[in-house]
């Protein structure tokens, strides 16, 4: 069996919203998770079910389509939203950005203008 990057709870919230992905079967970080029956109404589950699961926000608007290519692209957006400050889990971190940085939800913008993922910004405690 192939380790996976992703927690436990990732897996179990994922798995049950493949209709399609039998169970035992391996699920992998480049799996498409459209061709084990993910579509729109499943991913708008899908997030709200992740945001329960591991503390974070994703507000309306910050979640592209491309975010459910695949396990590990989605896995990424969680963290990236965990690293950002958005993280209100029991063990809470509360993260602001480095001085001269807006934030906007998973992407901020730097202090010259150009835009950067949430996890390419600086943050710090």
């Amino acid at each position: 069996m192939t380790t996976v990057p992703w927690d436990t709870a990732f897996d179990e919230v994922l798995r049950t919203s493949l209709p399609l992905l039998k169970s035992g079967e391996e699920l992998l970080p480049g799996t498409p998770l459209s061709e084990y029956g993910l579509d729109s109404m499943g991913m708008m589950q899908l997030i709200a079910r992740l945001e329960a699961s591991h503390g974070v926000s994703f507000p309306p608007g910050t979640m592209p389509s491309g975010a459910f290519a695949n396990p590990g692209v989605l896995w990424g957006m969680v963290q990236a939203a965990q690293q950002a400050g958005e993280w209100q889990g029991d063990g809470a971190v509360r993260r602001r950005p480095v001085r001269g940085r807006r934030r906007s939800g998973l992407a901020g913008w730097s202090e010259h203008g150009s835009q950067e993922t949430a996890v390419g910004a600086s943050w710090q405690l």
